[in-house]
């Protein structure tokens, strides 16, 4: 534009000044449309780029969890994981889901449509996402699919939880948290230690723990009488005869989750105790359960542990 202004000048006669002031003005306006394009441009480019980047990070970091990722990829992966680490599962205080979209573990939300509550979904998983890391002091790799499936995540190093890890993130996404943490000894046994943290947050909610920071060792029967088999499904199968009566199971859980305190279950569900006692009559008197004995409290919660299990 300077060259054509300068030429412009070079060439014009006495008498031409107005016609220069005008061109001067086509010019600049040309000139802004230009520059105006070349960073619409460059900006379209760089969020392709950054899109692009966070899908990659984001297959690499499944591929960790699954154990999918190449060994090759693995040395290139770039999350610093190449010993000891902690590897979580996030999810809602009752169940598993919370309802709050995507995140990559980088910051930036994906994975969810437009609209204004898209938007606050994805601000709240940046602040999810922000309180993991600050929590521990670093970078966290995180796939926090947290609406239908436990997010997960993996903490370099041989990391100890806060034990209020689960309020904070609870804090940050406006929702109650549940956080299972097993420790990995390597990238080989992520996978594994991924898998038993879903299932270690699963466990946790079947059985009535409060929502908070949960281990293997929290629920080490629970999680033992839960694994599935053929005698898993003969188990499960024993509270089908209340299948079609989710107040009665509904009653068995809160009542384990109690102590078997026939008052303290009254209060969580709001009844009178004597309901709690005629809930749990029917219940023994269409299963055969008989929640009076150690073995028949036993098979009750090992049957309501299967029930809940993905596969059983």
């Amino acid at each position: 534009m300077y060259v054509l202004w300068q030429a412009l000048r070079e060439v014009a006669l006495p008498g031409d000044e107005a016609a220069l002031v005008e061109l001067a003005d086509l010019l600049l306006e040309a000139q802004q449309g230009i520059v105006g394009a070349v960073a619409e441009t460059y900006l379209d480019e760089r969020s392709a780029l950054e899109t692009e980047r966070r899908a990659q990070r984001r297959s690499l970091l499944r591929g960790l969890l699954d154990g999918t990722l190449s060994p090759a990829l693995l040395g290139v992966a770039p999350f610093g994981i190449d010993g000891p680490c902690l590897v979580l599962a996030v999810g809602g205080g009752v169940g598993v889901g919370v309802g709050v979209g995507v995140v990559d573990g980088v910051g930036a939300g994906v994975g969810v449509g437009s609209g204004e509550g898209d938007v606050a979904a994805r601000r709240r998983l940046r602040r999810v996402q922000t309180a993991l890391d600050h929590c521990f002091g670093v970078e966290v790799p995180a796939l926090l699919d947290i609406g239908t499936e436990p997010g997960r995540a993996i903490v370099p190093g041989a990391a100890e939880p806060l034990a209020d890890l689960a309020r904070r993130l609870s804090r940050a996404a406006g929702v109650t948290l549940r956080v299972a943490a097993v420790p990995a000894d390597g990238p080989a046994e992520v996978p594994e230690a991924a898998r038993i943290a879903g299932e270690v947050l699963r466990v946790a909610a079947g059985c009535g723990l409060p929502p908070g920071l949960h281990r293997l060792d929290d629920v080490l029967l629970e999680y033992h009488l839960s694994r599935p088999g053929e005698s898993g499904r003969r188990i499960a199968a024993l509270l089908d005869p209340v299948a079609d009566r989710p107040e009665l199971l509904e009653t068995l859980r809160v009542h384990l989750a109690q102590g078997q305190d026939r008052r303290a279950t009254a209060t969580a569900l709001g009844l009178h105790p004597n309901t709690v006692d005629n809930r749990l009559a029917r219940l023994a008197e269409r299963t055969g359960i008989d929640l009076a004995t150690p073995r028949g409290t036993a098979t009750a919660l090992a049957a309501l542990l299967l029930r809940e299990a993905p596969e059983v």
